[in-house]
């Protein structure tokens, strides 16, 4: 019978061994955070109790008393992190300081706002002391240490060892870490951290303010959809950094909790857009562009309904909702890549960190992977900047691989045009000679790729305007003047004449006429207007001319020279816009000026066009041989006249020439 009672006691009595044990090891309290004069702590493991308050109605004398202490379990993790819940957080620490260390002291909280909060003292000895008290009402100003996250300041004196009770609650993730950190560290971290900060928030900005900038200038929508995109993207780290309830709504807390669900929202819908936009979704995938807008309505629904629903899980949603948002923006890049690589590559890049960075995100809210809120906030600050950068590079390429197709395009339908022209007798002619001049330039050098470069442009025109008569245009807007035809088949024939005659000895009577006989500027810029009216309508440029009856002494052929080479290269040279040109006096001189729309020449390259075979696509992208100016410069420097140009830092150029009054000779 006693090896009975034994066999039954025995267990029991282990059994009742084991529970005191236990009740011991848990009413044991955990190890105290040491601090020296520079030390700090983030580990909360094995240094940090809590206590979860389903009813919120617990308070400070209550967790304190020393019947409650075994109700307090140890933290597991390296942070305290109870999800998103709308419990009364308590936690319980020990803090000890060592001979050496000093008396002020700081706990800094990775946070920049919490919905509640109370931080108290118990010193060894003397009563418990309430150092900070947080409520969803109280502004930034309530706080009794100014700095965009929640820091609390506290004394000890070296070689104590005080208890320390937080009381808090999160609108969001009950995430929380802390520092004890002493006050110089402190104040040096806070310094570096600020100029950390407000580099970021500089750059960002920059970004920002250049795409706006854009958006006035052209009025491109892509641009003000990068800006929409990045203005949220710079508050919403700014938020999180609890610099935007310092320094922008210091006085709102409300909405300050509130504000990481508007704010996120808008990025997410933002980005949606400004991808809608740069892929031409569209136009091209009707599918992707229906998936953008279903995002873009459904952040909208969000965020209304957080009127009837817990605003605690939408934000948690919006977690999920940015990974979703991230990936499908990246898929969209791909799908596009397959067909325009060249003009997605840099956007694709760029949303491929954003999903880097949301997957942090996500990971840490959604699955509890440990990973600190300085890394989630760290990385979607490079995400940003890089993402930003990226952006904007991807939309310069797009508008530059546009335009370059747009010049191909236009070449093309110039080609075109000109194989379709249908050839006259005498034309034909001219052709003729034009092709011989090509044959021969290389034997007559300059004097005959002179003459060349002068005939192609009016010939150009000539052949547009005998289209234009054969096809019945003798009325109405755009009507084609035969006599203004006759006098440009004069002038070509004439210059062919002069210049090729001597060399080609095809029978043309050669013209050597030099001399400076009075001429009538109103036929020569008339002429000049209808020559290149058609180059100009063709590029949809307004090409304008101020008739005067001025009588030049110049040689009427060197002067027609000099003004279609000017006009020409005009034409040549402008995109948009208009061209004007016409005499005008100006400080007692006679001067023929040409104006421009186009994106001009730097100041110091003007004179380096002058010189032969210097090309001005080498400064602006247009096509050119290299010769207009320099024939002009060489026919006023065998007359003895003035070049000059007005370079405009907007864009255009006036070039100027002075000419002499025939009444001066």
């Amino acid at each position: 019978m006693t090896r009975t009672l034994f066999s039954i006691l025995f267990p029991v009595y282990l059994f009742l061994a084991f529970c005191l044990a236990s009740g011991a090891a848990k009413a044991q309290p955990s190890e105290p955070i040491t601090v020296a004069e520079i030390a700090t702590h983030t580990q909360m493991r094995g240094h940090v109790d809590y206590y979860l308050d389903p009813e919120q109605t617990l308070t400070f004398e209550q967790v304190s008393a020393p019947d409650f202490a075994l109700k307090f379990k140890p933290i597991l993790t390296k942070t305290a992190d109870f999800g998103y819940t709308s419990d009364s957080i308590w936690l319980r620490f020990r803090v000890q300081s060592t001979p050496q260390a000093g008396e002020i002291w700081r706990l800094h909280f990775r946070e920049n706002f919490l919905k509640i909060l109370d931080v108290y003292q118990v010193p060894q000895s003397g009563p418990a002391r309430l150092l900070e008290h947080h409520t969803p009402d109280s502004p930034f100003g309530a706080r009794t240490i100014r700095y965009p996250e929640v820091v609390v300041g506290f004394q000890m004196s070296p070689a104590q060892t005080d208890q320390f009770f937080i009381k808090y609650q999160s609108g969001g993730s009950s995430q929380l870490s802390f520092t004890v950190r002493s006050e110089q560290e402190f104040t040096a971290l806070a310094a570096r951290k600020t100029a950390k900060n407000f580099i970021y928030y500089g750059m960002l900005l920059l970004l920002v303010l250049i795409s706006f900038a854009a958006f006035i200038a052209t009025r491109q929508g892509i641009f003000a959809a990068y800006s929409a995109y990045g203005g949220f993207g710079l508050l919403f780290i700014m938020h999180g950094d609890g610099n935007a309830f310092q320094y922008i709504w210091p006085n709102l807390p409300l909405f300050n909790g509130y504000a990481s669900i508007l704010l996120g929202s808008g990025l997410i819908a933002s980005g949606a857009n400004f991808a809608r936009l740069f892929l031409s979704t569209r136009k091209y995938h009707p599918v992707l562009n229906k998936l953008l807008l279903a995002l873009i309505l459904g952040e909208l629904i969000l965020v209304a309904s957080t009127v009837v629903v817990d605003t605690q899980l939408i934000k948690k949603l919006l977690v999920l909702l940015a990974l979703f948002g991230a990936v499908l923006f990246t898929v969209s890049g791909l799908i596009a890549a397959r067909t325009r690589f060249k003009e997605v590559r840099f956007f694709v890049i760029a949303w491929t960190g954003a999903v880097i960075s949301s997957a942090i995100m996500t990971s840490r809210h959604w699955f509890g992977i440990e990973i600190s809120e300085e890394v989630q906030f760290d990385s979607m600050r490079i995400v940003f900047v890089l993402d930003a950068a990226l952006m904007g590079a991807a939309i310069l390429d797009r508008f530059n691989q546009m335009r370059h197709a747009q010049g191909q395009a236009l070449q093309s339908s110039l080609q075109e045009a000109q194989r379709n022209l249908a050839m006259s007798g005498r034309l034909r002619a001219l052709e003729n000679k034009y092709a011989l001049a090509v044959k021969l330039a290389d034997h007559t050098e300059k004097r005959l790729t002179d003459t060349v470069h002068d005939l192609r442009q009016p010939l150009h025109a000539l052949r547009l305007n005998i289209q234009r008569l054969m096809d019945g245009q003798v009325a109405g807007d755009g009507a084609v003047n035969p006599d203004q035809i006759e006098e440009t088949f004069g002038y070509l024939e004439t210059l062919v004449s002069k210049e090729l005659d001597p060399v080609s000895q095809s029978g043309i009577p050669s013209v050597q006429d030099d001399s400076q006989a009075p001429v009538n500027m109103r036929e020569i810029l008339q002429n000049v207007h209808e020559m290149f009216q058609a180059d100009a309508s063709a590029k949809g440029l307004d090409l304008r001319v101020i008739p005067s009856s001025e009588p030049v002494a110049l040689p009427a052929l060197d002067l027609m020279r000099i003004v279609t080479n000017l006009v020409s290269n005009a034409i040549k040279y402008t995109e948009k816009g208009a061209v004007l040109f016409g005499l005008r006096h100006r400080d007692g001189a006679l001067w023929l000026e040409v104006h421009d729309t186009g994106v001009g020449l730097p100041p110091d390259a003007f004179h380096k066009v002058l010189m032969r075979a210097v090309r001005g696509d080498d400064l602006n992208g247009a096509e050119g041989h290299g010769l207009g100016l320099s024939i002009v410069q060489g026919l006023l420097e065998k007359h003895e006249l003035q070049l000059d140009a007005n370079i405009r830092p907007s864009g255009g150029t006036c070039v100027r020439v002075m000419l002499r009054r025939a009444a001066e000779d």
